[in-house]
């Protein structure tokens, strides 16, 4: 049985995903940020994207071509877990694990932790000279990875949950920008927050994207025997009048029964807000998606009995 999640020891950790790109996944995760800050909640925003989208989101689009140690050396390099400390970024409404242009490169080296961790400690062989011979072509072939990087991890998805782990009693709430599915970095994000928040936009090739979604985390929940709570999903760039908005809010409405779908309207002002590195809340409190993002908040901060300033 695969080790469950430390994350219910902390504050809470939610997960922004969908099984595609270009649905409002930042959007969301950096409005999401601001009305829990908003509240009163000292947040952790964590971009485990390679593509950095939240961290230029939330202002530090520098922090992306920052010079090492970045979350590529704390994911990767064991001996280096402990330097998220000094990567994150404080801001005024939450602080940033920023992501890195150097995660761009990482897919070789996240697949060989994944193998590394089914070869040593789950079930691919009990041969030990095809454990030792796999071993060391995986070794020559990355730049930090070893047996020691997975450690007691059978999948070796827990890296990300790993170095938060670290640092995440300091934080009321963790919010996570994953990258789209169908890789590794995905299901990190996912091990490290099982509480996911579903982004989609108001056209019809969403719902392909959230019936992947779905497979992706049946066959996820399967292999890790964790299991994945839906907490809210969204609607996003809902043009007025249009039908495709409506059959995609009908669509989400039927599919996620039991939690609430909020719609975003397209708003010219969140764009305006991503370029300034701050979120609507900062950027113009009065606009009509300020209530959307607070309403969501809201929630979330009642289905987890948040308080401002204090944590599991």
């Amino acid at each position: 049985m695969a080790p469950q999640t430390p994350q219910a020891e902390g504050p809470p950790r939610l997960v922004v995903a969908n099984a595609k790109g270009g649905v409002g996944k930042t959007t969301v995760t950096a409005n999401l940020t601001g009305a829990f800050a908003d509240r009163g909640l000292d947040v952790l925003a964590v971009d485990a994207d390679p593509q950095g989208n939240l961290t230029e989101a939330l202002g530090e689009l520098d922090a992306y071509e920052e010079e090492p140690p970045t979350i590529f050396d704390v994911l990767l390099d064991v001996d280096s877990r402990d330097a998220i400390h000094d990567i994150i970024r404080e801001g005024e409404e939450a602080d940033l694990v920023p992501s890195s242009i150097d995660m761009l490169g990482s897919t070789l080296e996240l697949a060989a932790v994944h193998f590394l961790g089914r070869l040593h400690i789950g079930d691919v062989t009990d041969d030990e000279r095809v454990i030792n011979d796999a071993t060391w072509v995986l070794e020559q072939m990355t730049q930090l990875v070893t047996p020691e990087t997975v450690r007691g991890d059978p999948h070796g998805y827990g890296l990300l949950d790993d170095a938060i782990s670290r640092v995440d009693s300091a934080y009321d709430i963790v919010v996570i920008d994953a990258p789209p599915g169908h890789n590794i970095m995905f299901k990190n994000a996912l091990y490290a927050a099982p509480n996911i928040i579903v982004p989609a936009t108001a056209e019809a090739s969403s719902k392909g994207a959230v019936d992947r979604l779905f497979d992706e985390i049946a066959a996820f929940e399967a292999e890790t025997n964790l299991e994945i709570r839906e907490v809210a999903a969204f609607t996003n760039r809902i043009r007025m009048s249009t039908k495709a908005a409506d059959e995609m809010t009908s669509f989400l409405g039927n599919v996620f029964d039991d939690i609430t779908v909020y719609e975003v309207p397209e708003r010219v002002s969140l764009s305006y807000a991503y370029d300034e590195g701050v979120s609507i809340f900062k950027y113009e409190p009065d606009s009509d998606v300020v209530s959307t993002f607070g309403d969501a908040a809201d929630e979330i901060i009642n289905q987890f009995s948040l308080l401002a300033g204090e944590t599991s």
